[in-house]
């Protein structure tokens, strides 16, 4: 993953929705040997300057750290046992709040309202704000996906065949399933609801519950056809009428500090899965008063109108059918 990717996590995704005003100025700043710490406008050291320094990252240090979160590699060995942490995050005082999770040259993305974290060698997940959610007991576990994660115990990770891409060795592993609280879910042996979750050959009880407001948001967005209709144009596989419609779910809910309904598109396959859609462009937020916004990578100073966005949307499908008429997911 390129650095510029990583800024867009660190300074979007774990951003608390606080004015700058009403928070104290702080700066990066470089000692003479070139580590990277944090001080306040008054020189007043907050993180000693003890980390690495990545210049595409960190490239205007004259600019105030917005973030609630601060991202920081320490200057130490790189041979760490896994789970390996990415560096530490700490709080606008300095404060260590955990280790993030080493996913993909950085830390780990938060999905559906959760990243991972490293302590003591098991992993856990922490929310937006930097709390430790699900404790950490676990060798290893993937993200969050419509509101479900897989986890073990006794799994580790192969490095002798792909030291870049080390495959998970699960052949003395307890694998686990669990909710967005950290418990163990029970599989079915047969879905109890069109909506329940198949993996790995079982199912998963639907992990969603809506009160009416809650509910009428994810209708007004079920409802957009549209929606799906222009996401599908540059599919080149065929699609059954069921796997050509998006539906959506909210995925993390308002606090005092993020005021906003977040809201992810899930595609359903074959097999009778739900996975989310990856797509900066299918990121929504809602706010209490019913109204919704595309939010491309979380990033609010850049959010749209959900009928502004969509028709910008659909003419650029229409775009590529136009380009493409051989495209076989084309719409009226």
């Amino acid at each position: 993953m390129k650095y510029t990717s990583i800024l867009v996590l660190i300074c979007t995704m774990l951003c608390s929705v606080s004015s700058a005003q009403e928070q104290r100025k702080i700066f990066y700043f470089l000692s003479p040997d070139s580590l990277l710490g944090v001080k306040d406008s008054q020189g007043n050291i907050i993180i000693p300057a003890m980390h690495y320094f990545l210049p595409i990252a960190y490239d205007d240090f004259s600019l105030p750290i917005q973030d609630s979160i601060i991202m920081l590699v320490p200057k130490r060995s790189h041979h760490l046992k896994d789970p390996k942490p990415y560096g530490l995050a700490y709080d606008r005082n300095g404060k260590v709040l955990y280790a993030p999770y080493l996913f993909d040259n950085g830390p780990d993305y938060l999905e559906e309202g959760l990243s991972r974290y490293v302590e003591n060698n098991k992993i856990g997940f922490v929310n937006r704000y930097g709390e430790k959610i699900i404790k950490a007991q676990w060798d290893w576990v993937s993200p969050f996906e419509y509101g479900i994660a897989r986890a073990c115990n006794g799994c580790a990770i192969d490095y002798s065949q792909d030291t870049e891409h080390p495959r998970l060795d699960m052949s003395n592993a307890s694998t686990f399933y669990i909710d967005k609280k950290g418990r163990i879910l029970q599989a079915l042996p047969e879905k109890s609801s069109e909506q329940d979750q198949a993996i790995d050959r079982v199912y998963l009880p639907y992990q969603f519950s809506y009160n009416p407001f809650e509910a009428k948001l994810i209708k007004k967005l079920d409802s957009q056809a549209l929606i799906s209709k222009a996401y599908f144009a540059n599919y080149y596989n065929r699609l059954t009428e069921k796997e050509k419609n998006l539906h959506f779910e909210i995925v993390e809910k308002p606090s005092k500090s993020f005021p906003y309904y977040v809201i992810n598109a899930f595609r359903y396959d074959a097999n009778g899965s739900y996975h989310r859609v990856d797509n900066p462009d299918l990121l929504f937020y809602a706010t209490g008063s019913g109204d919704i916004y595309q939010v491309p990578y979380g990033n609010l100073a850049e959010k749209m109108s959900l009928k502004e966005w969509l028709s910008n949307y659909d003419a650029a499908a229409r775009r590529y059918l136009k380009e493409h008429p051989d495209a076989p997911n084309r719409y009226q």
